[in-house]
């Protein structure tokens, strides 16, 4: 792990996520590899989203590292395979931080407000994904699937509701979780576009506030044959005790 001290004025995360022998990331805050790293047990959430991680400090937001980590010869085979991937790949993350990083952490539970994702009247209106699909150049997301954000949404392919639900509530920035209560078990391609009149700017283009956009967003769920419905729940909580920045390579 590195610091990455780039000029450049596109701060997002440039790659993420795992390849064929290990896990790279560039130009990506330590808060967002914590997110990573773990993974809530209860509510099924596929990570912590912002709301539900405290304790970290400012710094943690704001600067930007690069990892290039690799798996060993001997556990390669292991690693191709899906789901001793997310549970391997979190177990590296988790000892990295804690050595790198002195990061020390525990979970606390509390009800607390949610949306429960749910499918509306007539049932969804997108469609699952097919074997061997090849899906378009995006974010791999570590938990499964693509997500390639957009201007007015986000496109996902090869998606969990599971991990509609939690990107959702990451991508619309809402304070509280989203959880998948539609019984939908497959694999899903999805594209959910913000459903809100856009103002017109003097030079003709579309504009919109970045709240307006989230709930708009939200609101585009519709479109999609489901629904978010308020609700109370148990909701688990990542509360960072101690994290210092990195130690040099």
């Amino acid at each position: 792990m590195r610091r990455n001290i780039s000029s450049s004025p596109d701060r997002g995360a440039t790659q993420f996520g795992p390849t064929p022998d290990g896990y790279r990331v560039k130009n990506m805050t330590l808060h967002d590899i914590i997110l990573t790293a773990f993974a809530p047990q209860i509510g099924g959430s596929v990570f912590f989203t912002d709301s539900q991680i405290k304790g970290s400090p400012e710094w943690a937001d704001s600067e930007h590292y690069d990892i290039d980590a690799r798996v060993s010869e001997a556990d390669r085979a292991e690693w191709q395979k899906p789901e001793a991937q997310k549970a391997m790949l979190r177990a590296m993350l988790q000892a990295m931080l804690a050595d790198r990083c002195k990061l020390a952490v525990h979970h606390e539970v509390k009800e607390s407000a949610v949306y429960s994702l749910e499918l509306a009247k007539g049932g969804p209106k997108f469609k699952e994904s097919t074997p061997d699909e090849v899906f378009p150049a995006g974010i791999k997301l570590p938990w499964g699937g693509v997500v390639i954000p957009t201007r007015d949404g986000m496109r996902m392919y090869g998606t969990t509701m599971a991990t509609f639900a939690t990107v959702l509530a990451e991508r619309a920035d809402v304070e509280r979780s989203i959880q998948d209560k539609t019984g939908l078990t497959g694999k899903y391609d999805i594209t959910l576009k913000a459903e809100a009149p856009l103002s017109a700017s003097p030079g003709g283009q579309a504009v919109v506030s970045e709240s307006e956009l989230n709930a708009a967003m939200l609101a585009g769920v519709e479109a999609l044959g489901l629904k978010l419905v308020t609700a109370k729940a148990q909701v688990e909580m990542l509360m960072i005790d101690h994290l210092e920045r990195p130690s040099e390579n």
